[in-house]
C-alpha cells in the first residue's frame, strides 16, 4: 500500500514539475514563458533531489518477491 502511494507521489512530482515549467509555454504570453524558464530552471535541482529520494524509498518499500 505504501509502495502504491508513494509511485503516486512521484507521479506528481514529475507533472507537477512540468505544469510549473512548461505552463507558461501555453499561456501566449512571452511574460509567463519567461517566468516559467525561470521557475523551471531554479526548481531543476531540487525537483532531481525529490526523484531521486522518491526513486530510493520506493526501491526499499518494494515487496522483495513481487517482480
Amino acid at each position: 500500500m505504501l509502495n502504491s502511494l508513494l509511485r503516486l507521489l512521484l507521479v506528481l512530482w514529475v507533472l507537477g514539475y512540468l505544469v510549473v515549467s512548461c505552463g507558461g509555454l501555453f499561456s501566449g504570453s512571452a511574460g509567463a514563458a519567461a517566468g516559467g524558464l525561470l521557475a523551471g530552471t531554479v526548481l531543476l535541482v531540487p525537483w532531481l533531489v525529490g526523484v531521486l529520494v522518491l526513486a530510493i524509498v520506493i526501491w526499499l518499500t518494494n515487496p522483495r518477491g513481487a517482480r
